[in-house]
């Protein structure tokens, strides 16, 4: 299923909704002659199917809306710690830059490319679902240079503590935003959500009605909603890939704030 995180948003949506819309027509006009010849009372045969049709609906609402709710909260998550890491990593370029020279230019330029390479080729190794690993050599460059820094005064070694401390949470929650690259819903649970939705489209099928063009547009439009719920779901479920995801903005506002040290006059 990677492949449908290669199709733009609006394609993929004509996509879920076509597939749903086109089942629902299909079966409907196919079973209409069938399920009339075969009800003997139509009152009580609507009456019934309404019965299944509220019952089956609740159901698979409650179990759509937690998944959806999950996928949701997951994806909000991961936008947090994405927000955290930026905010992070820009705190201790702040706070190497009261580091004396040259530990202070060496631990900047780290930190910088860093940045660089989460914004140049992390990001787009997350978006074809990869694991990056080019930020990650540079990160463990920084931490060795940053660990074998001895600070020379109080006021140097105060600053160096809280460069460590950031440090630690810079790698917890780089380490959370790459675990949630990779995760999503099981294949499973995916299958039980697109055999709900057809189930409920298949009940509509058994309402027995002299209109065919009401029927079918009030079955056209039920089969839309589920269509379109099921795009919303899967454009969520891999939060870093996919017209709707996650960006690296805040990376990018980050890097406008660490100027080259290289590109500075000597003071």
């Amino acid at each position: 299923m990677d492949w449908i995180y290669e199709l733009p948003n609006w394609l993929f949506f004509l996509f879920c909704t076509g597939i749903s819309v086109s089942f629902a027509t299909l079966g409907l006009l196919a079973t209409r002659p069938w399920v009339r010849r075969h009800a003997d009372q139509h009152d009580q045969q609507n009456d019934l199917v309404s019965y299944f049709l509220g019952a089956s609906g609740v159901i698979y609402g409650i179990a759509l809306g937690l998944v959806a709710a999950g996928v949701w909260t997951n994806f909000q998550t991961l936008s947090g710690e994405v927000d955290d890491e930026a905010g992070i990593t820009a705190a201790i370029y702040q706070d190497v830059s009261s580091y004396p020279m040259p530990n202070r230019q060496l631990l900047q330029q780290h930190l910088r490319a860093y940045v660089q390479a989460i914004i140049k080729q992390d990001w787009p190794q997350l978006r074809q679902g990869n694991t990056p690993q080019a930020s990650t050599r540079i990160l463990y460059q920084f931490k060795r240079e940053l660990f074998n820094f001895v600070p020379t005064d109080a006021g140097l070694r105060l600053i160096h503590e809280q460069a460590l401390e950031q440090y630690n949470e810079l790698a917890k929650v780089r380490r959370d935003r790459l675990q949630g690259s990779t995760s999503s819903l099981p294949a499973v649970l995916w299958w039980i959500i697109i055999l709900g939705s057809f189930i409920n489209i298949i009940i509509t099928w058994f309402f027995v009605s002299d209109h065919v063009g009401y029927h079918l547009g009030l079955t056209i439009l039920l089969a839309l909603l589920l269509g379109s719920l099921l795009f919303l779901t899967a454009a969520m479920d891999n939060p870093f890939r996919g017209d709707f995801s996650i960006d690296a903005e805040s990376f990018k506002q980050v890097l406008s704030q660490m100027p080259d040290e290289k590109l500075r006059s000597p003071q």
